[in-house]
C-alpha cells in the first residue's frame, strides 16, 4: 500500500513534526508562569501533539544554560473556542524525571 495515507487514531499521541511559533508562544508562557524560568533559552527534546477535546501538545525541553540537562515537561491544552481565554489555553510546567 505505498503512498496510502497513513492510519490515524483519534485521541492517540503523535510525534510534533515541524513546530511552528505557536508552540514555542506555549513553552513561553508556560515558562512565563514559573517565574523563576522567564525567558530562559531551551532546546525541545521531543514534541508531541494529541487530539482531545481541542490540542494536548507536550513539549519536553532542556535549558542550554543548564550543564545538567534536566528534562522538564510542558504541556499546552488549547481550545480556541472558548471565549475564556483561561480556559482556552490551560499549561503546565514540570521537572521531568526520567522512567
Amino acid at each position: 500500500m505505498d503512498g496510502a495515507p497513513k492510519e490515524v487514531k483519534v485521541g492517540g499521541v503523535h510525534p510534533t513534526e515541524n513546530l511552528e511559533s505557536e508552540h514555542h508562544d506555549f513553552i513561553k508562557a508556560a515558562l512565563e508562569q514559573s517565574k523563576t524560568h522567564a525567558g530562559r533559552k531551551y532546546k525541545i527534546v521531543r514534541a508531541t501533539q494529541q487530539v482531545v477535546a481541542g490540542s494536548l501538545h507536550t513539549f519536553y525541553i532542556v535549558f542550554e544554560d543548564d550543564e545538567t540537562q534536566q528534562e522538564y515537561k510542558i504541556t499546552a491544552w488549547s481550545r480556541p473556542w472558548l471565549q475564556d481565554k483561561g480556559e482556552g489555553l490551560k499549561l503546565t510546567f514540570d521537572k521531568h524525571e526520567k522512567k
